[in-house]
């Protein structure tokens, strides 16, 4: 059977029966998205790199616990916020890195005059600073919901919260964010 006939489920059972190249499977199919939220979250690339090592040890190590209430990638999530939470709290801030918003993905324009590929750069920067101001709790919502995509129910279950808890909260980073960026935004507007 190819791996991509086989769901995330399947492949948990054949793990947990000491299927070692199904766990592999697994790896391949989230690898991205997780490091890119540990990526994220953290700001700083060698950091996102040694979390996520981390993070698929500790799912290997616990996927017998796995019980399938939640899907594989929620479950994943939760790893991962804890790991990346633990490290982010160690790190000094001032020390931190500021990473680009999507390494993987340009937003610059190739055909876009050098003053517009400045100007965009610039914001990304100025989000990934932004989004590295807030509290980790805050950082997380808005990593899941508005880059990741991830819906209100895998949210409740990844952080353990009820969805009304999901929404207000995500209300509040939104928020913090949009404070953070206002001084941004509000010296462009005075430029113009």
């Amino acid at each position: 059977m190819l791996a991509e006939e086989i769901g995330d489920a399947e492949c948990v059972k054949r793990v947990q029966r000491g299927d070692t190249q199904s766990f592999e499977i697994l790896v391949r199919r989230h690898q991205k998205t997780t490091f890119n939220l540990i990526y994220r979250f953290l700001g700083d690339y060698d950091e996102a790199t040694e979390t996520a090592q981390e993070v698929f040890l500790s799912a290997y190590k616990s996927i017998q616990q796995f019980r399938g209430d939640a899907n594989f990638a929620t479950w994943l999530y939760r790893i991962a916020f804890n790991h990346a939470s633990t490290r982010r709290k160690s790190l000094n801030s001032k020390l931190q890195r500021q990473v680009a918003l999507e390494d993987d993905v340009m937003l610059v324009d190739c055909g876009a005059d050098p003053e517009t590929s400045a100007e965009r750069k610039e914001i990304q920067q100025c989000v990934q600073q932004a989004l590295n101001s807030l509290d980790g709790d805050d950082a997380q919502i808005i990593l899941l919901r508005d880059l990741q995509d991830v819906s209100y129910e895998d949210i409740a279950e990844t952080l353990d919260v009820p969805v009304g808890t999901v929404k207000s909260r995500l209300h509040r980073a939104r928020q913090a964010l949009r404070t953070r960026l206002a001084p941004y935004f509000t010296r462009d507007r005075k430029v113009s």
